[in-house]
């Protein structure tokens, strides 16, 4: 039996870098509204690290990616669920916090409602480790959990980072978190590469 050919451009990088957590300046590539497997509202916010040693960090995985249907980085969306009447009181505090913080970091600016025009935005973003597990093996994801003033980060006072969220410890929940589930891009449809990440 012949061995088929080889492709040495498609080689597979394992040069992999984890994101540290800490608190960063991000900048936002784009946000829609989206509505979770249980029916509820969010914005699905994609950014990048705008500002510092890891500027552009998931625009240059996204950049390395090999696949044929490019994909932004999951790890790189913020799910902000969108309040509505009878909702727990911490989305609505969620809620006001990212915009509160989103006009502070953006001097002059105002959100009205549209969510187009979130693009290309700072604020400031505070990250932990979030373990899944999936098919026995544990992954390690940097996230962002909560948001800040972008000038708070840059004068180093962002303040408390979130907790880590590890597989098997009490502070892993099963809430309703990564409805898209673990497998670090989120699908970016045929057609859209103009509109990246969304």
């Amino acid at each position: 039996m012949a061995l088929p050919t080889y492709d040495k451009s498609k080689r597979k990088s394992t040069n992999f870098e984890q994101l540290p957590k800490g608190a960063y300046v991000i900048k936002i590539m784009g946000a829609k509204e989206d509505t979770w497997p249980s029916g509820d509202n969010c914005l699905k916010i994609a950014f990048d690290i705008a500002e510092g040693k890891y500027k552009g960090f998931y625009q240059d995985m996204f950049d390395r990616n090999t696949n044929e249907d490019k994909q932004w980085p999951f790890d790189a969306v913020f799910n902000l669920n969108i309040p509505n009447d009878g909702c727990k009181e911490y989305i609505w505090d969620n809620w006001n916090t990212f915009f509160a913080d989103l006009e502070d970091s953006n001097n002059g600016y105002s959100f009205d409602g549209n969510v187009k025009a979130l693009k290309g935005k700072l604020i400031g973003g505070k990250f932990h480790i979030k373990q899944t597990e999936k098919n026995g093996n544990v992954y390690d994801h940097t996230v962002m959990k909560w948001t800040c003033v972008a000038e708070d980060v840059r004068q180093g006072k962002a303040g408390k980072l979130p907790n880590d969220k590890l597989v098997g410890s009490a502070q892993t929940s099963t809430a309703q978190s990564d409805p898209d589930g673990i497998d670090g891009f989120l699908n970016i449809p045929d057609g859209s590469a103009d509109e990246l990440p969304f």
